[in-house]
């Protein structure tokens, strides 16, 4: 009987800051891990862009808009915040300021799923902007529920126009495999390896 390959687990975001998204070159920074991922649920959104001939219209294109995301974390430390919001933190006071006007940095993701066998689905998204935090507080109660921390974004399309995909997926087979999500490849390729080492 065929080992089960069903997908039953979330860990190990990482983001890397994107350096460079242009039609001939993208490069992304190191990695942050964003910790205590709960849920991440997406969804592909699209338009239709009809082109007219004689008066009628002559084909309707679908256009790819970007894939909607939301992510649950239970909590994140005031330092993670300009990632996943775009305000600024004060290292010296340690406070953490937003506005309305605080435009936040774009991303590339990598995260990984358990599957039923042991091994990983392993996701790459070479390009995510995170939009809004949201958190409901509520009065202590007697049971043990927490306010959770929802994170929606959008990933897009990224510009090369020699590769403009949005996302890839590989399946780990042993341990040592994990090690596709700690990299982003550089394009054009760099000379020294790839860039976006993790921690």
């Amino acid at each position: 009987m065929p080992k089960k390959k069903a997908l039953r687990g979330l860990s190990g975001i990482k983001v890397f800051e994107l350096l460079e998204n242009t039609e001939t070159s993208y490069k992304v920074g190191e990695a942050t891990k964003i910790p205590y991922a709960q849920q991440l649920t997406r969804d592909v959104q699209s338009s239709n862009d009809p082109i007219y001939a004689d008066d009628e219209i002559y084909d309707d294109e679908e256009v790819f808009d970007g894939e909607d995301f939301d992510l649950q974390i239970p909590e994140a430390e005031l330092d993670l915040m300009p990632i996943l919001e775009g305000g600024v933190y004060d290292e010296e006071s340690k406070e953490y300021s937003w506005g309305p006007d605080d435009q936040g940095k774009e991303y590339a993701m990598t995260f990984k799923a358990k599957r039923k066998d042991g091994n990983y689905r392993m996701f790459r998204y070479y390009r995510c902007k995170f939009k809004k935090v949201k958190q409901d507080l509520q009065t202590q109660d007697n049971g043990t529920q927490v306010s959770v921390l929802t994170i929606s974004g959008t990933f897009y399309k990224r510009a090369l126009l020699s590769d403009p995909k949005v996302r890839v997926y590989k399946d780990s087979t042993q341990a040592s495999d994990l090690t596709w999500l700690d990299t982003i490849p550089t394009m054009p390729a760099a000379s020294g390896g790839s860039s976006g080492q993790g921690s």
